[in-house]
Parts: structure tokens; sequence; C-alpha cells
């Protein structure tokens, strides 16, 4: 999907509803990110949404790892696409 085209707001919402009515037996995943940033004591890095959605919803029972397994530099697929 394209580029700010509301993912994320869409994430929060649904998310707050599940939240609201299953409690603690929900979570969230970005299985791939690319905009990362770095988190906690150790410094590891996770998708900017993980942490947005880790701290918002207080996502203590999940891990930073888990959430945000794999991370691509930024262009990764514009550069893919091209064939580099």
């Amino acid at each position: 999907t394209r580029q700010h085209v509301g993912k994320t707001t869409v994430s929060l919402a649904v998310l707050s509803g599940l939240r609201k009515r299953f409690g603690d037996r929900v979570g969230f995943v970005k299985p791939v990110g690319q905009q990362h940033v770095p988190v906690g004591a150790k410094g590891i890095r996770v998708d900017k949404d993980v942490q947005l959605m880790k701290e918002y919803f207080g996502l203590n029972h999940l891990r930073y790892e888990d959430m945000s397994p794999v991370l691509v530099p930024r262009d990764y697929t514009k550069r893919f696409i091209d064939g580099e």
C-alpha cells in the first residue's frame, strides 16, 4: 500500500476497539518495518509504529523484538523494484 494513507491511524482505532473488548489478550506486530527508532535501555531498533503502539496501549506483556522482527533500510523497496 502507499505511504501516508492512514494505515497507522486505522491500526490505532482497531487496536483500541480490540483492547476494549478483549483487554490484554491482544497485541500488535509489524512484521517488516522501514522506519526504525532505538528503544529501551539496550537501544534495540524497532519500527516506529511498534514503539507507538506498545507505549500508547501499554503492551508490556509483549517484547519489542517480537513486535518488530524484521527491519529493512530506508528506500529498500524502491531499490529492490529498481533491481539494485
